[in-house]
């Protein structure tokens, strides 16, 4: 069953990468299927929503991240060390900060990623609001993540494969928009924790897929520009 895992999506998306890093370090076998956000007319293709990423598998289909991360816990391979914690409230946790990265932050920032990356004009009311929420989800995350070790503690968890996805992508914005230091203004031990996350082999691969994935959308839209 695991081997018929396909992955729809694109490398530059942080949910995509996120489900990645949850295959990757699951050692669970997985085909990836290059899709973009509106590509297909469901119910025939494409999700519900019309967003990525979504997965494919052999007892059927999948569309929301958390919902996928919980599916492939439940099918990783026996072998494999399960990326929430063993403890019952230490998991809820581990969920808590999920929710906290992607309800606090990814959403505080996301509107600026139009300026950010698809050649928006950049609003300054828009950015004020966006660093306004992001300082208080910089707080609230600060209360309940242990960031001189991994969030939850001593082991590696779903929910630091959600702060590098998210966070990674925040800090890249915030230095296109010309607020470099913002993070580690509001919130110092984040740049260490950050650099730990950096040397893991996931983030690693995930980095490289991201970054050739980011050029050859370049190209594209380069291409097209100039017919």
């Amino acid at each position: 069953m695991s081997s018929r895992l396909r992955i729809f999506g694109s490398p530059i998306s942080t949910y995509y990468n996120k489900i990645k890093i949850a295959l990757i370090e699951l050692d669970l076998p997985f085909e990836e299927v290059p899709f973009m956000p509106g590509a297909g007319h469901w119910p025939e293709s494409g999700s519900p929503s019309g967003k990525i990423p979504f997965l494919h598998t052999a007892e059927g289909k999948l569309y929301e991240s958390q919902a996928i991360i919980e599916y492939l816990e439940d099918i990783r391979p026996q072998a494999s060390v399960s990326l929430f914690p063993g403890n019952p409230i230490e998991r809820a946790r581990c969920r808590e900060l999920i929710q906290y990265i992607e309800l606090y932050l990814d959403a505080a920032a996301r509107p600026v990623y139009p300026a950010a990356f698809w050649g928006a004009q950049l609003n300054q009311d828009v950015l004020a609001a966006a660093l306004e929420n992001l300082e208080k989800g910089l707080r609230t995350l600060g209360r309940r993540a242990d960031l001189e070790h991994w969030l939850c503690g001593e082991h590696y968890t779903h929910a630091d494969a959600a702060a590098w996805v998210h966070l990674s992508a925040i800090r890249r914005t915030l230095n296109i928009v010309g607020e470099k230091d913002f993070l580690d203004r509001h919130l110092p031990a984040l740049s260490g924790y950050m650099d730990r996350v950096a040397q893991r082999p996931s983030t690693q691969r995930i980095e490289a897929d991201r970054r050739a994935a980011g050029r050859a959308l370049k190209e594209q839209q380069t291409t097209a520009q100039g017919n």
